[in-house]
Order: structure tokens, then sequence, then C-alpha cells
């Protein structure tokens, strides 16, 4: 994920755990199996560093988390999920 992406987006999926994918049961149920996360504040921006950034998170009812240019590579946002380019059921 990018610095611009990590600014406008408000919705936002987890991939260190386990990548976004879809599962097809025995009896043809799908399931998504994906971790979101919803933007829980305002993005923090460093004016000497432009590459620096922190987005504060919230998953479910107790965690939180922060998106920061160190750990962006284990989160996507919702309109850039690989699940919306791949063509599979």
């Amino acid at each position: 994920m990018t610095r611009d992406e990590a600014l406008y987006a408000d919705t936002f999926h987890f991939t260190g755990r386990h990548p976004c994918a879809r599962i097809v049961g025995p009896r043809g149920g799908i399931t998504e199996a994906i971790t979101v996360a919803q933007r829980n504040g305002m993005t923090q921006t460093w004016k000497r560093d432009q590459t620096r950034f922190r987005v504060p998170v919230k998953h479910g009812f107790y965690e939180y988390a922060q998106i920061t240019n160190d750990n962006a590579a284990n989160w996507h946002t919702e309109a850039t999920c690989p699940l919306l380019t791949q063509n599979q059921v």
C-alpha cells in the first residue's frame, strides 16, 4: 500500500496472517477469508519524511492496530483487493 492510498481509504484488509481468499466448502458454500479493519482516526504524516505515515485502524470490538510505512506491505485497501480482480467463484 502506498502513502496516497492510506490517506484516502476507509477500509483496509490485513494480509499478514493469511491472504484474502474465497474458500469453497464440500457442499458448495462460499466463504471469504478476509481480515477487515476500519479507519479509526486521522492519518498522521510527517513534513520531514514524506514517505512516513501512520493510520490508526480498528478490527472487531477490542482490537486496534496502526498501519505505518514499515508494515504497509501487509495491508491493502478494499478497492485494491486481489479478490476483486480474480474471476474465481
